[in-house]
């Protein structure tokens, strides 16, 4: 197996949104509630040629949900989840589970071995996410799927509303600051899979909306109340910027497009 260098160190899960942060669970529980009836549909419709003895790799666990789902979907298989800091991760939720504390980036993994992989919101976050990519393609086996969704700021360059645009800016300045892209999923996706040697390339592209009090505003909520203060620390907005960002929820006309979620799939080839 290929050694790989140690990481440098992991600006994203030291900052905000670090799991030390004592909102970050529920924050990441919201997000799960958000975007699972995608990944769990994408996932499903990936999954329908696999055994129920299938293995399975989640790159990135957040708060577990996509690693129970796969527990229960493969009970004769294995599921492997490897995230940077496991606390929200229980390795006694199922027989069939290994949870590895390891840094995504740097993780040696034995080639040809999964069956389906899977990873939503990382690579958004990683300097080295084509690197990650290739190698993560390089771990299924032949005829496995690899799947990659991360969150596409796209929509916001046309809202309507400037007090939105301006703290969805500063978002995306965040990101960038760590390392990340909030642009790469719609500029690469599924190109670099194609370049990581897949075939049989999908892509759903998903469009949430905020004003309806549904699960999307409840995520902003919350994200806004654990991360503004650090926008604002770091310059990239006011305080008072964020607070009319957020006074529009109140607002009973208020109704807008929320960020888009892209997901890209790919399968290594047979023979």
């Amino acid at each position: 197996m290929t050694q790989h260098p140690t990481a440098p160190a992991d600006r994203y899960s030291e900052g905000a949104m670090s799991h030390d942060v004592p909102t970050e669970l529920r924050r990441l529980q919201l997000l799960e509630e958000q975007l699972d009836p995608v990944t769990l549909a994408v996932l499903a419709d990936r999954a329908v040629s696999l055994p129920d003895s299938a293995r399975c790799l989640e790159l990135g666990g957040g708060a577990g949900s996509v690693t129970r789902w796969m527990t229960r979907r493969f009970p004769a298989g294995r599921v492997t989840v490897v995230d940077v800091d496991t606390r929200y991760l229980d390795p006694g939720w199922a027989t069939n589970l290994d949870v590895r504390e390891e840094d995504v980036r740097v993780i040696d993994l034995p080639e040809g071995t999964y069956d389906l992989i899977h990873a939503r919101a990382l690579f958004m976050h990683l300097p080295e996410r084509e690197e990650l990519l290739k190698r993560a393609a390089s771990w299924l086996a032949p005829g496995g799927c690899l799947v990659v969704e991360d969150l596409a700021m796209f929509p916001f360059d046309s809202s309507p509303h400037p007090a939105w645009a301006k703290v969805a800016k500063a978002l995306i300045a965040l990101v960038e600051a760590q390392g990340g892209d909030l642009g790469w999923s719609r500029r690469r996706q599924p190109r670099a899979l194609a370049d990581a040697g897949l075939t049989d390339l999908g892509l759903a592209v998903n469009v949430f909306t905020i004003g309806d009090g549904g699960p999307t505003e409840r995520f902003w909520r919350a994200f806004l109340d654990q991360v503004g203060a650090a926008m604002v620390a770091k310059g990239l907005v006011t305080a008072d910027e964020i607070a009319a960002a957020r006074a529009l929820f109140d607002e009973p006309s208020f109704v807008d497009a929320s960020e888009a979620f892209v997901s890209a799939w790919g399968r290594r080839p047979v023979g």
